[in-house]
């Protein structure tokens, strides 16, 4: 039977410490569990198949960027988990920095990576990805062009890697229309 991991990421606002999300790492199957106020039991899954997708509570998200073109459910078809080398994404999440504490749960426990806002302007967007790594991973500097300012991995065999970056003014201004 294989043996489940847990891990929870926390973020630091001003006043107190949140909950942004939890990893579970069982076998070959990865759960991230997003902790959102508004959206509880939301979670992607990527399990050992590479079957990637979804879900809210037990519904599947449904969108029209599958092979129908119609509304379908959220299922993604990856690299599984064991043949990862490189790097494969798992799950990106951000925040506002001046809703965190609205928008997440507080942490009742010690916190598995922690990542400070409380110096981040507070309509900047604190983002976090999530990576299945293997051993060619390379260490990730940027993230869609926007610098990381904290990384932690997680798991044995199966290893996730969270990378936590802040989306800049400068680099929003140069997507202005």
């Amino acid at each position: 039977m294989s043996q489940e991991m847990q891990f929870v990421v926390g973020i630091r606002t001003p006043r107190k410490i949140v909950k942004a999300f939890d990893i579970r790492i069982k076998g070959h199957d990865v759960y991230v569990n997003y902790s959102d106020c508004n959206t509880p039991e939301s979670h992607c899954s990527y399990h050992a198949s590479g079957q990637k997708h979804i879900k809210i509570a037990t519904q599947y998200v449904q969108w029209t960027g599958g092979p129908s073109a119609n509304m379908e459910p959220m299922k993604l078809f990856r690299t599984p988990p064991a043949m990862v080398h490189g790097r494969s994404g798992v799950w990106t999440v951000g925040w506002v920095v001046g809703e965190l504490e609205r928008t997440l749960p507080t942490l009742n426990r010690k916190p598995d990576m922690l990542v400070s806002a409380s110096d981040v302007a507070p309509s900047l967007v604190l983002g976090f990805e999530v990576d299945l790594i293997g051993p060619n991973a390379k260490k990730q500097e940027r993230i869609v062009g926007f610098p990381v300012i904290a990384s932690q991995q997680f798991g044995k065999g199966l290893r996730a890697e969270v990378n936590a970056f802040v989306l800049t003014e400068e680099q929003n201004s140069t997507y202005d229309l």
